[in-house]
């Protein structure tokens, strides 16, 4: 049975201002999401990769409303069947819907209050969704921590009083507390011990079958996107390169830069020689990218129409789930 898409993002762009001289104007933008074009299908995990400063927790706050993006539309499918485009809703609309998409950031510490303890860090959003009454939401907050491995009375300790490891768990758990069915997770075990990360990884793909959970997994280790994604979205320069499942992207990766980064994946074998990619040049400013393909400047592969026509991400040839923005990979439109 097909999945059905949970959200749909046309168009979304993400500009910030860049301000100059004595009266502070307005001289440019940085560009860190452009014109992006993705879905998610319910129950699945998409991932988002790239280097850093490539616009993946700009895209990761926008689609959770933490920042208004500059233009585009994000249609998210709420739980009645509805489709809602979360850039036209009132601030009560805005509210509703934000008990279905929820966020965990890279780093537990400082997205925890340090001085409320784990019980009124998990109180505030229930009261504030009205979900039951103080000792039902205390149950609650048990269950949640529970969920995670932790102990129920741990909810009367202070941040500082946890691990690493026990904060990520913790701010999971407060993700999962006003039950969600989206969450955008920004990087959430880059911050931890490789040993860590294990379980927390782990953790996450449980807690996704006990709850019938959609990811959005933003990371820059590609181990880690290979072992948690369905589907994978790779992004440079404010704009998606590639879209594809997860087996087909590692298997056989369609656009240059792709296949750099992939080139990059340590290989724990000695006697295993992968030939390495090394990208000439520095990333470009995305307060004036290039025009053409942003990644000509320094694509081993690059040719004329590159420097000055856009790709579009189109579906790859002979391909049912696998979109790519690159000129010289034959499209079902250059088929037809």
């Amino acid at each position: 049975m097909e999945q059905e898409v949970i959200l749909e993002v046309k168009g979304l762009k993400m500009y910030y201002p860049i301000y100059s001289g004595v009266f502070k104007k307005v001289t440019g933008h940085v560009k860190a999401v452009d014109d992006v074009n993705l879905y998610v299908k319910r129950g699945e995990t998409l991932g988002l990769v790239g280097e850093s400063g490539c616009g993946k927790s700009s895209l990761g706050k926008c689609l959770v409303r933490l920042q208004r993006p500059t233009g585009g539309e994000m249609r998210y499918r709420l739980p009645d069947g509805q489709t809602r485009d979360l850039l036209t809703l009132s601030k009560q609309e805005s509210f509703d819907v934000r008990k279905h998409v929820q966020i965990v950031f890279q780093d537990p510490y400082s997205s925890l209050n340090p001085v409320k303890t784990i019980y009124e860090a998990f109180d505030e959003p229930l009261r504030k969704h009205k979900m039951g009454n103080k000792a039902e939401r205390k149950a609650i907050i048990g269950q949640l921590l529970e969920s995670v491995n932790l102990r129920p009375d741990y909810m009367y300790r202070y941040p500082h009083e946890f691990s690493g490891g026990q904060r990520q768990r913790i701010c999971i758990a407060r993700a999962l507390c006003i039950n969600p069915e989206l969450i955008v997770c920004d990087e959430p075990v880059s911050a931890l011990d490789v040993s860590i990360q294990a379980q927390v990884l782990n953790l996450m793909k449980d807690l996704q079958q006990r709850f019938g959970l959609t990811y959005i997994f933003i990371a820059h280790d590609l181990s880690v996107v290979e072992y948690m994604s369905d589907r994978i979205a790779v992004m440079y320069l404010g704009q998606i390169v590639e879209l594809a499942p997860a087996g087909s992207m590692y298997s056989e990766p369609r656009h240059p830069y792709t296949e750099a980064l992939l080139s990059a994946i340590p290989i724990p074998d000695p006697d295993d020689s992968r030939e390495r990619i090394v990208l000439r040049g520095d990333v470009p400013s995305p307060a004036n990218p290039p025009q053409g393909c942003r990644f000509h400047t320094r694509c081993p592969k690059c040719i004329d129409i590159c420097k000055t026509v856009p790709p579009e991400l189109r579906l790859v040839a002979g391909t049912e789930d696998h979109y790519t923005a690159c000129h010289l990979v034959e499209t079902e439109e250059d088929v037809q």
